[in-house]
């Protein structure tokens, strides 16, 4: 028989062993078990608060689907995809920037659309389909199948990189449970087309080719224009001539779009500018679906704020703050990508200026997390390694391991693509006029606060393990040039390739699929 020291010191060498193992798996892993194990503990924590308390878990999780604020005619159950409807039907007037006559809380003044004359074609196209049609419902059916094509695309890209039955788990991982796919086909709204474009963005970073990466950048601030930041992932690179070409070629195709309506241009330019810096109230920054940098740096002084003033954050609180946070963000990490240069790795630089360009406006939605499913991707499959490789699997297989950023970048994308509400309380939440109607119809219960709030924090975390790392450390290809300028000697390259191409062997490099 044992003695019970020896027995505890048993347990305690068992518990150790088993923390180690799970230390120890890949991110590729991590990612994966994580998003199934929170996307389980979510479905059981809903079944529970539906049914035992009459909880609108998927509300909480994403937002109300009466949104019929006007007879659009394209009404599908009691939703109606209003991110597209009405921005389609503003789109086939002959001025889109003009006062919409939606009137919503909490001042209840027409509608001022803020989106460019780019990001509207969209919903122009397939509102003008649905008029040749006879039917705006038609329209939207075809808007809903080719957004969710976009927003499915890393998902089926990455369970192609995987073997058998893995496909199956790697596409519900990064497509079907995806909190934020789910969030921007609910919406309807057009930030989805972003998803295949960061895509390729990220892959031809990591392949070094500049010109489709200018292509994507260009591609991307027609979605939203805020995404002409990806163009310091081309200077980072010291790519000047292909940065200013992107850069140009950006603010040319966004002026140019607003020829698509031509009355009242180039007032119309300036009018949707107005637009754009006017949006948003301020209770709309500190309410649950803002997930910005901003709110998430606040999200303790709010709540304590809140707890103080009867559960509400008083107008005006911090509100410079608020709204200049996420810029100093944004300066901060342009700054350092650009002082880094050629010492951090272009995929990495991609990760963390697309995160950044989606989440520094002091007003972020739910539907801007999107851009995790094309970093996920990347996380699962490799780009030019074989089935079961992600990138982090290959940066150490090159040599180049990078475990702490891996488990932040892994860890940040899991709890952005699974999220669950957290434990807080059942609010009656106002549902806004119906088809017309002005001022709140009925009430919902719902959790606001979600596990989603904690993804702001998550990816500054992310980002700056990026940048410490490769501060620290320069990229192996950076390493390797400093080798041969130091020694001058055409021979010093040659003797970091062969662990190169021993390790690169292990890694048989895969074709494009």
């Amino acid at each position: 028989m044992k003695h019970p020291l020896e027995t505890l010191r048993d347990a305690t060498s068992g518990i150790r062993q088993r923390l180690s193992g799970i230390a120890n798996q890949s991110e590729r892993t991590i990612l994966l078990s994580t998003v199934l194990l929170v996307t389980s503990l979510s479905a059981a924590a809903g079944f529970v608060l539906t049914q035992y308390f009459s909880v609108d878990v998927i509300s909480s999780l994403l937002y109300f689907p009466e949104d019929c604020w006007r007879d659009w005619g394209a009404k599908i159950g009691r939703h109606c995809f209003s991110d597209y409807i009405w921005q389609a039907d503003a789109a086939l007037r002959a001025d889109p920037w003009k006062p919409y006559p939606v009137f919503l809380p909490p001042d209840y003044r027409p509608y001022n659309n803020p989106y460019s004359a780019a990001a509207t074609v969209p919903h122009a196209a397939f509102g003008l389909l649905g008029k040749l049609l006879g039917s705006a419902r038609l329209g939207l059916l075809a808007y809903l199948l080719a957004l969710t094509v976009a927003v499915l695309s890393p998902a089926v890209w990455a369970a192609r990189g995987a073997r058998g039955l893995e496909r199956v788990v790697v596409f519900v991982t990064c497509g079907v449970a995806a909190i934020p796919a789910w969030t921007v086909i609910d919406r309807g709204n057009s930030l989805g087309f972003l998803v295949p474009i960061a895509l390729v963005f990220l892959i031809a970073l990591q392949r070094r080719r500049w010109g489709l990466v200018a292509l994507m950048i260009v591609l991307a601030s027609l979605v939203k224009p805020q995404f002409a930041v990806l163009v310091f992932a081309l200077f980072a690179a010291r790519q000047w001539r292909w940065g200013g070409i992107a850069a140009i070629g950006g603010v040319v195709t966004n002026v140019a779009a607003y020829l698509l309506w031509p009355q009242d241009f180039p007032g119309t330019v300036l009018q949707s500018v107005h637009n754009a810096l006017g949006s948003g109230s301020f209770q709309a920054l500190v309410l649950h679906v803002n997930v910005s940098f901003g709110r998430g740096l606040l999200l303790i002084p709010d709540a304590i704020k809140a707890n103080a003033s009867g559960g509400v954050v008083p107008e005006g609180y911090l509100a410079g703050l608020r709204s200049q946070i996420g810029y100093v963000v944004l300066l901060v990490i342009v700054i350092s990508v650009l002082a880094l240069g050629r010492r951090i790795s272009p995929a990495m630089v991609g990760i963390v200026l697309l995160s950044a360009a989606s989440l520094f406006p002091a007003l972020s939605h739910r539907y801007y997390l999107v851009f995790v499913l094309p970093v996920a991707a990347l996380i699962v499959r490799d780009p030019d390694g074989p089935p079961g490789c992600g990138i982090f699997e290959r940066l150490s297989v090159l040599g180049d391991r990078r475990r702490a950023v891996g488990i932040c970048v892994s860890i940040a994308a899991a709890l952005t693509l699974a999220q669950t509400v957290a434990p807080g309380p059942i609010v009656q939440a106002p549902i806004a006029g119906q088809m017309g109607v002005i001022g709140n119809v009925d009430t919902r219960a719902i959790i606001p606060v979600t596990t989603g709030a904690l993804a702001p924090l998550l990816w500054l975390l992310a980002c700056a393990a990026i940048i410490v790392s490769y501060a620290r450390r320069p990229a192996l290809s950076m390493r390797s040039e400093l080798q041969v300028t130091g020694t001058g000697a055409p021979g010093t390259a040659g003797e970091s390739s062969p662990m190169t191409r021993d390790h690169i062997a292990e890694l048989p490099s895969e074709s494009p699929r």
